[in-house]
């Protein structure tokens, strides 16, 4: 975003706590896989981060479920003897944009670009135009500070964003934010920075230390991942000699208090055919330079992990609105680990399983191995005030004037089918659940023979209450954490890959058009650049655009992507669906796929015909299928008429307040009043056809003209033609 080098000061009084945050940053989205989430040019995805969605705590989520990957995430960059630009030497120097605030007008100050832009969104191609009924659906392109430049970003990935900034410790930070669409590298987002000591303390070229050699730097990162309806159990693994993937993740445990094992559901008691919190979330150390002079990946870091209350006040905050003392105990932490609060014991390696062997150096804890008999919450450590979050740091490092160190890491999900979701669910609220193939249960005892249970669990079968159809549920669910798994060594592959992952063609722009007795989808042959091209696949959805969960709502919809037809070559740009329900919404995406033979080996050792991905040009707006103009007013129908609240399911799947006017003239107006003739809603029918819903946009149906849902009643549906010839109808509404 260009900020015609005029910084916007933004003072928000946060209701949580009493002192004042300092942040305006800019943001640019990335939404081209299933993991989704935006990226401030200030490097914070803090708590008060606010970002296109708006919304604090919800910083990065995947695509059907409610709950974030990243509910808020913190850095700090710590540094010993430091000199100030007056002379004084501190014992501690710290900086960091804090898992609560940013103060990015004195301390983590966005840097212009030499066109003026303090953040930038590079794309591998021009992403598609995606249109409905006239209505333009994708993102436009390009924003400020958007360019198409593969030229720009490393390797093969679809979307980079990246920024500057200096802070007050006088190093300079240059973060890249990557992702892919690929199906195999789409659930997870790598975040590439480089550290460089430059001097420059604010956002002028004098350089303020020129000659500081900075001693004893450590980066540290803390994150929690959870929702505040969920309480997580938090692991890890990278400590032992033997670990060949460094990860701090968290995974979905029962709420305390609950008087059922609502694993999966957290909160919010279960609804029909859906668990509403059953993924694992987490964050891989992908890559940490040795030294300043030695950029190979050095496996022994990070250094330090761990994982603590995530309330502590000194190290939630921005250092500007802390001490030297707060600095002075995050620093601790940076260079002992938490052992010293003396809350959780250090992993050694006295007190490690037979067998493992501690790395070198570790100064960590392993939240998984906390989970003693008698521990069955995360809350039943006393610690924990509200929720855990989890570090890890890598240093020390020296940093001589110009010198730098690269740090990378991604962020990812671990998920289940939303498919798979529905059968499991709906075997258990049957009482007919079983696991995956080759676990077993010990009936006599509660207590899994073999199974896929974390320790928590283990130990304490009675979260799943003993009962084989809770436990079969459960081992599914926790099937997310191999999943995350086997994400995040896609991520380290990637990485030292350097970020060559085999790609498909761009994907084509599509227009989808409602018309009488058929659904027209037609798209573009962009694709056809690509000199492995080999056809198009067709996928349409009934009710809703994604089969899952709708974030930041308590509302599920039932949508179902099935691949309609298969387009081998490239002659064929259109497409006629006449198999369709008149009433019903639609939703449709065409993916590009190639022959496989170009496409290197991919983390599984193996070529694969690749597609685009289906976010890329999927319509968010429905599509309907109408028919012909009546010719008579007197055959004008409502449907349903009575709508009743209990049988929504029945009537507009993923729409469930929706009322249908079939049989109208092809221009009229409708005018809805109340009995006693207040006038609730105008609609203009001028499509030609003889289909009208009440309202286009889903937040519309049943609304008035302020958007309120209308309240149980009867009502009259008044239809006037430009002749001014009309009819009435009553419309009983039952909720």
């Amino acid at each position: 975003m260009k900020r015609n080098y005029l910084i916007i000061e933004l003072l928000l009084t946060c209701f949580l706590f009493s002192y004042n945050i300092v942040y305006a940053g800019f943001t640019k989205n990335i939404q081209v896989g299933s993991y989704q989430t935006f990226v401030d040019d200030n490097t914070h995805q803090g708590e008060t981060s606010v970002g296109d969605r708006g919304a604090m705590y919800q910083n990065a989520f995947h695509w059907g479920w409610p709950a974030c990957a990243v509910q808020f995430s913190g850095w700090y960059l710590g540094a010993k003897n430091w000199t100030a630009e007056d002379g004084d030497v501190w014992p501690v120097k710290l900086t960091g944009a804090a898992p609560v605030t940013v103060n990015e007008l004195q301390a983590q100050m966005p840097v212009a670009d030499e066109d003026g832009y303090f953040i930038r969104k590079y794309v591998r191609y021009r992403p598609p135009t995606v249109v409905v009924d006239g209505f333009e659906t994708n993102e436009p392109f390009p924003l400020e500070g958007d360019e198409v430049a593969p030229d720009k970003i490393p390797g093969t990935a679809d979307v980079m964003v990246t920024s500057t900034i200096n802070t007050d410790m006088g190093v300079t930070i240059t973060q890249k934010v990557l992702a892919w669409s690929q199906k195999n590298h789409d659930d997870y987002i790598i975040y590439d920075w480089t550290f460089t000591n430059t001097g420059n303390i604010d956002l002028d070229e004098e350089i303020e230390l020129p000659n500081q050699t900075l001693e004893g730097v450590y980066f540290l990162r803390s994150s929690r991942l959870e929702r505040w309806d969920s309480e997580y159990w938090y692991s890890g693994f990278g400590e032992y000699t033997t670990d060949t993937l460094r990860m701090r993740y968290a995974y979905p445990a029962r709420r305390k208090g609950a008087d059922h094992d609502n694993t999966g559901n957290g909160f919010w008691a279960p609804q029909p055919g859906w668990l509403w919190n059953s993924q694992s979330v987490g964050q891989a150390i992908l890559h940490v330079d040795k030294s300043v002079d030695d950029p190979t990946d050095d496996f022994d870091q990070p250094g330090m992990t761990g994982t603590e209350n995530s309330d502590l006040l000194w190290i939630r905050n921005d250092p500007t609105s802390t001490g030297p003392a707060d600095w002075a105990q995050v620093y601790k932490v940076m260079t002992e680990g938490w052992v010293w609060r003396g809350n959780v014991p250090r992993l050694t390696q006295d007190n490690a399983p037979a067998g493992m062997t501690v790395r070198s150096g570790y100064r960590s804890v392993r939240m998984q191995d906390l989970a003693v008999p008698g521990t069955k919450f995360i809350l039943d450590l006393d610690w924990v005030t509200y929720g855990a979050a989890y570090f890890w740091d890598a240093g020390p490092y020296t940093m001589k004037p110009g010198d730098s160190f690269r740090i990378v890491w991604a962020d990812g999900f671990g998920v289940i089918n939303p498919l798979k979701i529905w059968e499991i669910q709906g075997a258990w609220e049957q009482g007919t659940a079983t696991p995956p193939e080759g676990m077993t249960f010990d009936n006599a005892t509660g207590v899994g023979l073999l199974d896929n249970m974390p320790p928590p669990y283990k130990n304490n079968p009675d979260l799943y209450d003993n009962d084989y159809n809770n436990w079969s549920r459960d081992c599914w669910i926790f099937t997310g954490i191999d999943s995350l798994i086997q994400n995040m060594n896609a991520a380290q592959w990637n990485v030292r890959n350097n970020y060559n992952v085999p790609i498909p063609p761009p994907p084509p722009s599509v227009t989808v058009s409602s018309k009488p007795n058929q659904i027209v989808i037609e798209w573009g042959n962009e694709s056809e650049a690509a000199s492995d091209f080999a056809g198009y696949r067709l996928y349409r959805s009934e009710g809703f655009w994604y089969e899952g969960h709708i974030p930041w709502t308590n509302e599920t919809r039932h949508g179902r992507w099935e691949l309609i037809r298969d387009f081998h070559g490239s002659s064929t740009h259109s497409y006629e669906d006449t198999d369709v329900t008149r009433g019903l919404a639609y939703y449709y995406y065409v993916t590009a796929y190639d022959d496989g033979e170009s496409n290197g080996p991919d983390v599984n050792g193996q070529n694969q015909v690749l597609e685009s991905g289906a976010f890329l040009n999927v319509t968010k707006r429905a599509a309907y299928l109408t028919r012909d103009a009546g010719s008579k007013l007197e055959n004008i129908v409502v449907v349903p008429n009575p709508f009743n609240i209990s049988a929504i399911d029945l009537q507009y799947p993923g729409e469930p307040n929706k009322i249908m006017f079939l049989e109208l003239p092809p221009v009229c107006t409708i005018r809805i009043y109340t009995e006693s003739g207040d006038l609730v809603r105008t609609i203009e029918h001028t499509n030609g056809s003889g289909d009208e819903a009440w309202g286009v946009l889903a937040n519309e149906h049943l609304a008035s003209e302020i958007g309120q849902l209308v309240v149980s009643g009867i009502y009259i549906a008044n239809i006037e033609t430009p002749d001014g010839d009309s009819i009435n109808r009553k419309i009983v509404i039952v909720r």
